[in-house]
């Protein structure tokens, strides 16, 4: 009462000013108590008819919660109150999580049985269920139904739309794959393989890619096991790459980029052997990690900085900074040695490579406006792939800081092999990488093997004081170089350092005339009946391109929409070696998105409208893209968010407990709390989910019957359609992260007790609601026996009574619509 007189609520007629509330305690007399409530509802009505609506009232309602630490944010115990708590470059607080223990509603919520911990008996290298959002349970064989039903409304997308017959989907990216329940790459490989017939079919299998992102290298045996249904991320040649090469000192040794992978490299000629995998430089959210260091940096000591802290002008800056220190040859923060990342990820083998947009494009211009420093550089070693890299592969440490792959050429398995291909000898590839810019002039000696004696190589990248040369223009070698009798080519390298780099690099590839494409058909190669992919020449002629940035800004322009412009470069992607291409998540964001994409979504089956695009375009143009990459020769693989969703509208009262990102308790400062009621924000999901939620279950039902009869691993229990989920809710849910919506929202009694109302079917609660609440006629009793509750000034009697009658009435329809439930101070 106190805080609302004192903003703005005050009226002397009611007894209601600030010196006459200033003296109100809990020791003042009930009836005085009563009487000054009943009289501040009064007031604050007269406020809502005056304003002609409650938006001040809930602005005033916020500010008071904030007051009272059980309806604050802080109620919630976020790590970020932590004493000296260092925020995390992730831009998430992963142990600030509630899970939902009230199993009444829910007999699933299998927490972390993921990767290899897919029947709870393996936590080897099992990684946390719970990341950010409203976390989904991919355990409920009724959630994994409605996957189901997603990735068949995505891989059929254009069609079902009417928007064009081939824009449609032919693979996944799964976002999260270490996050969420490992049945979903069971179910998703079976309803693939259901569709396309790909197991022991490469030809197939290579037209319809899918790979996992993850950073857990357990999940290379989890695949394996499955019979390989998506491609394993290689996360070790993202590290090995970083450590050698990216780092500004103390860079680990050169030879680990023969061995610190899922791939020995030293020697491999092996075809159908390795874990199939796709492998990066980097990727959007390595690139947001770096933004948000440089934001942590330039602003320290706010423990909330990546959190309600957080302000876009900040990621601006870090930005300038980025770019400013990108052109400069002694880095603070930005990578070193791009190019030749890039030239060791694109020549080598058993991988398909990964090529990031903001290593293209600068990531905060209109789409595509703008190209990157490293441009020409990754362009002329992507095209190189395609012309040159093919055959077995030999990483050689030359010294402590030097190392070169070759790659021997099609046909060509190693340095003894006289080649079985008509491009045999006019394909292979030398890149040679120092990691050392004082590394002193010396000449090295490479075998290309003896299907390339006396053959002619030309200068394709090169190292000079002032960058990097292409084909020879300006370079410090000569432009063409002749292996000798034996295939050995002799190059004379030294350390230098410019900021593109720091160390040393040179590319040698065959004189050709013309151009030439050495990659491999998918109908050529042997296949392994119980496999879906595998690591050959066919998986290796594929190259992914990941075309987003987080950071993309809004288009200025229909014509600036990124799908458009998608369609418009297709010829493009695929004159670079491009063959697959990595979408990004195309789904309607929540409102309040840091980022304002797909990974935050409200609505999995809105991927943008002509009245509302994403910020990447509308549907229909999307499907467009789609059939014009098509037509270039590319497929399109959707970036697939199963483990989480951001946004729901709606509220719905929960039983948590306080967890880290595995579900387990904790405390903070101390402090803890479980088995509380939460109004979290659970429902919702928008006019997509109610339209196509669940809706092609019958039909998937009908056409692949083995989809809802092979029981899941972690339940025993196949998946379910009978039901649709038209409305996400808790149900469906494991947890979610805090909500800063306050712990104490639920009215509790003086013993702790919380207050219910009393419903027909309610036998374990009496109505304990204090009487206040939850006696219809408290207020006209008190009336009654109170001939001065209401000042007669105000009202007169007839008009008391009818208010009075009003109010009644309202609370009966209040009481009506909500038995056995419990009170929410926020629905009071």
């Amino acid at each position: 009462m106190k805080y609302f007189v004192n903003h703005g609520y005050e009226n002397a007629n009611y007894g209601l000013t600030k010196v006459l509330v200033a003296n109100l305690n809990k020791g003042t007399d009930a009836t005085v108590l009563n009487t000054a409530a009943q009289n501040l509802r009064y007031v604050i009505e007269q406020s809502i008819a005056t304003n002609k609506g409650t938006g001040k009232l809930a602005n005033d309602i916020n500010g008071f919660a904030a007051t009272v630490p059980e309806l604050s944010a802080s109620s919630e115990l976020s790590v970020q109150s932590i004493p000296n708590y260092k925020p995390n470059e992730s831009g998430t607080v992963d142990n600030d999580q509630v899970i939902f223990v009230n199993d009444a509603d829910s007999k699933y919520r299998l927490m972390n049985r993921t990767i290899n911990n897919q029947t709870g008996n393996d936590n080897s290298d099992n990684s946390p269920e719970l990341l950010v959002g409203n976390d989904i349970d991919n355990s409920n064989p009724v959630v994994q139904a409605e996957n189901l039903n997603w990735e068949y409304f995505l891989l059929n997308y254009g069609k079902l739309m009417g928007y064009n017959q081939d824009g449609n989907f032919d693979g996944f990216r799964v976002d999260a794959a270490d996050n969420i329940d490992a049945d979903v790459f069971d179910q998703m490989g079976q309803l693939m393989n259901d569709m396309y017939h790909m197991k022991g079919n490469p030809q197939n299998a290579n037209n319809h890619l899918s790979y996992n992102e993850g950073y857990h290298s357990g999940a290379a045996r989890m695949l394996n096991k499955k019979g390989n249904p998506q491609l394993y991320m290689d996360s070790g040649e993202f590290y090995t790459l970083e450590n050698v090469l990216g780092r500004a000192n103390n860079r680990d040794n050169i030879s680990d980029l023969v061995t610190n992978s899922i791939v020995n490299r030293q020697n491999d000629v092996t075809e159908n052997e390795a874990t199939p995998n796709w492998s990066f430089v980097t990727n959007h959210d390595q690139r947001k990690n770096l933004i948000n260091r440089l934001i942590i940096k330039d602003h320290p000591g706010i423990a909330y900085i990546m959190g309600s802290a957080y302000k876009a002008e900040y990621a601006n800056q870090a930005w300038q900074e980025f770019y400013a220190d990108q052109k400069k040859t002694d880095k603070q923060y930005a990578q070193y040695n791009v190019p030749a990342q890039y030239a060791i990820l694109l020549s080598n083998k058993d991988t398909v490579p990964q090529i990031y947009y903001g290593d293209l494009y600068s990531e905060t211009a209109q789409y595509m406006q703008e190209k990157s420093i490293y441009y020409d550089a990754i362009t002329t070693l992507m095209k190189a792939r395609k012309q040159f890299v093919s055959g077995g592969q030999t990483m050689t440490k030359l010294s402590d800081n030097l190392i070169a792959s070759v790659r021997y050429g099609k046909g060509v398995a190693n340095a003894n092999s006289e080649g079985t291909d008509s491009l045999s000898r006019t394909s292979g590839m030398a890149v040679i990488v120092g990691n050392n810019p004082q590394m002193a002039e010396q000449t090295i000696s490479i075998n290309m093997g003896r299907a390339h004696a006396n053959e002619q190589y030309r200068n394709l990248l090169d190292t000079t004081d002032n960058g990097l040369t292409y084909n020879a223009d300006g370079a410090e070698n000569p432009e063409t170089l002749t292996t000798d009798d034996n295939g050995i080519l002799k190059v004379t390298v030294k350390g230098y350092s410019n900021p593109y780099v720091s160390g040393y690099l040179g590319v040698w590839v065959p004189v050709v005339s013309g151009n030439q494409d050495v990659t491999t058909n998918a109908a050529t190669v042997s296949a392994d009946s119980n496999k879906i992919f595998e690591s050959n020449a066919a998986l290796d002629s594929h190259m992914i391109y990941e075309d987003f940035s987080l950071y993309q800004p809004e288009p200025t322009s229909t014509e600036n929409h990124a799908y458009n412009i998608i369609a418009q470069n297709a010829a493009l992607f695929n004159n670079l070696g491009i063959t697959d291409f990595w979408m990004a998540p195309a789904y309607t964001p929540f409102s309040m998105s840091r980022y304002n994409e797909g990974y935050s979504m409200t609505d999995r089956y809105n991927l943008g409208t002509n009245a509302n695009p994403t910020k990447y375009g509308s549907g229909e143009e999307l499907a467009n893209a789609i059939a014009a990459l098509h037509s270039a020769g590319l497929k399109v693989q959707e970036d697939i968010v199963m483990n989480q969703m951001i946004g729901f509208s709606g509220q719905e009262a929960v039983t948590v407990t306080r967890t880290n990102n595995r579900g387990i308790q904790i405390y903070v400062n101390g402090k803890t709390y479980a088995n509380q009621i939460y109004f979290a924000y659970t429902t919702g999901g928008g006019n997509g989910q109610e339209t196509y939620g669940g809706k092609y279950l019958s039909e998937l039902q009908s056409k692949y019957p083995d989809l809802f009869t092979t029981r899941a691993i972690s339940t025993g229990v196949a998946p379910d359609p009978t039901t649709r989920i038209t409305q996400w809710s808790a149900k469906y849910q494991n947890g979610t992260s805090l909500q800063n919506i306050g712990i104490g929202l639920a009215v509790k009694l003086p013993n702790g007790d919380y207050a219910y109302l009393n419903g027909g079917n309610n036998d374990k609660f009496k109505t304990i609601l204090p009487e206040q609440m939850g006696s219809i006629g408290y207020y006209v009793q008190q009336e009654l026996k109170n001939k001065t509750f209401l000042p007669r000034q105000s009202y007169g009697r007839s008009s008391r009574r009818q208010k009075l009658r009003k109010q009644r009435n309202l609370v009966k329809a209040r009481l009506k619509s909500t038995p056995a439930a419990v009170i929410s101070i926020s629905r009071l």
